[in-house]
């Protein structure tokens, strides 16, 4: 061993030089067919072997090798045409236009007049909204002839013509709704009784209601067996609220629907009330959009679309999603459990039938 190492030491770039030349040209293509081309640590002119046979006849001189191919570019004939160039003419079809054929009302049933055609002319502008109306051609028509028309009051709209300046209608004032008059201290003291005759809890819009107050309603609905809808829209609800809001959620198996929109809710508190609808699973409809968080994140949006995904009965949700996969998603299953409370719709049908 420490002969051959001796050896190999001693080994030149002469001795590979004289090694080289003493082969044949096919021991040396063979040589070459060894070398990867696509090793980078050899030179590009080392990668792949010359294939030129010609000898050289001298040094690169870039214009005297522009100069060449200019000449033999022009002295070299063009190939034959099958049809030769003439100037001005037009080689293949010309194009015409299609002849067109009017028809008249004698050679087409569609355009002969019909008596619809007297009774639409001699037909009154009243008369024309109305029928209008009842087609549906809208866009001949403003919204109030279109009303009229359906209510049965087209006699009395003055259009003023089909080419009259378009006016704005005369303002109607509306009455402001009354304000609810519902007394909270009464419905709790009828939840906390479990009173039968007490089946829908409507507290929207009154902002005077304490924390305490709220609390007390819920608190007292957890044992109820009657109430089945809860409204506390724009109630000035908190998070503290909200807490005990998801624990009756989970603690009340009758409630069908909650409607919590327009409060001061955040976005965990938001996913708390829709996972306390897991347990029980008798929520119809839940409302809880118009927070004061209107962003609710993509967190929250996850969990609360993973929520909705394993609840079997909820038909309606009220709440915006800003992102695409968990809006898709609670869309997806609120359709599949409106299809399967048709279905068994349907089959509790037959079953009465047969």
């Amino acid at each position: 061993m420490t002969t051959a190492n001796s050896s190999n030491e001693n080994f030149t770039i002469e001795d590979l030089d004289s090694l080289l030349d003493g082969l044949t040209e096919d021991e040396l293509d063979k040589i070459n067919d060894f070398v990867d081309p696509e090793n980078t640590y050899l030179p590009a002119s080392d990668r792949c072997k010359s294939q030129t046979k010609k000898s050289a006849t001298g040094p690169y001189d870039r214009n005297k090798l522009l100069a060449f191919l200019t000449e033999q570019g022009q002295n070299e004939k063009d190939w034959e045409e099958q049809k030769p160039y003439v100037p001005g003419e037009k080689k293949g079809k010309v194009w015409e236009p299609p002849v067109v054929v009017k028809q008249t009302a004698e050679d087409d049933e569609f355009l002969a007049p019909t008596e619809w055609d007297d009774v639409l002319t001699n037909a009154s502008e009243t008369e024309i909204v109305e029928l209008a109306a009842i087609l549906g051609f809208t866009g001949l028509i403003n919204q109030v002839q279109y009303h009229a028309a359906v209510m049965d009051k087209v006699s009395s709209i003055n259009s003023g013509g089909w080419n009259a300046a378009a006016k704005a209608e005369a303002l109607r004032i509306v009455p402001p709704e009354p304000d609810n008059t519902t007394d909270v201290e009464d419905c709790i003291k009828k939840a906390s009784a479990n009173d039968k005759d007490l089946t829908r809890i409507n507290i929207n819009n009154i902002r005077d209601v304490k924390a305490d107050v709220l609390k007390d309603l819920l608190n007292a609905l957890k044992e109820n067996t009657h109430v089945e809808i809860l409204e506390m829209a724009n109630v000035g609800m908190t998070d503290i609220a909200g807490r005990v809001l998801a624990e009756l959620i989970e603690a009340n198996s009758t409630l069908k629907t909650v409607n919590a929109e327009s409060n001061r809710l955040t976005g965990p508190i938001i996913t708390e009330i829709v996972r306390s609808t897991l347990k029980n699973q008798t929520v119809i409809e839940l409302r809880l959009s118009n927070q004061r968080s209107q962003i609710l994140g993509n967190r929250v949006e996850m969990e609360v679309a993973d929520a909705i995904a394993q609840n079997n009965t909820i038909l309606r949700l009220n709440l915006h999603f800003d992102t695409l996969g968990p809006r898709i998603r609670v869309t997806e299953k609120l359709k599949q459990n409106l299809d399967a409370l048709r279905k068994k719709r349907l089959s509790a049908k037959q079953e009465t039938k047969n």
